[in-house]
């Protein structure tokens, strides 16, 4: 296996075992807490405030939307943990504002366009 190939297969097993090193409680209480949060935004902007106020945010991390530590960026779960279809958000709430960061397909969702000046 080349070493691209093998830095590929670790940064998706990181980005697979952050979710799995939680426990079980710890598991049910996040899907608990969040999932309701998915299920009444109204939109991109409110679903990544309500988010900001628990210390989360949305990002995508390596093609997959995550919910991420809003100080750190570290992964904390993907919305397939959460059982959340990305497909039902976009048809409910529209494409979300997204700037690409990196080279896997990174991207962190904006709550609002950026502004930009022409001088």
């Amino acid at each position: 296996m080349s070493i691209e190939g093998e830095s590929k297969d670790a940064g998706r097993e990181e980005a697979i075992s952050a979710s799995q090193q939680l426990d079980c409680e710890t598991a049910m209480l996040l899907r608990a807490t969040i999932r309701p949060i998915f299920a009444n935004a109204g939109s991109w902007t409110a679903l990544a405030e309500v988010l900001k106020d628990k210390g989360y945010r949305l990002a995508f991390r390596r093609g997959r939307l995550c919910i991420t530590e809003h100080e750190t960026g570290k992964r904390v779960c993907g919305l397939k943990f959460l059982g959340i279809e990305f497909l039902d958000l976009v048809r409910r709430m529209g494409r979300p504002i997204v700037v690409a960061r990196g080279k896997h397909a990174d991207g962190d969702v904006l709550t609002a366009r950026p502004h930009i000046s022409r001088a």
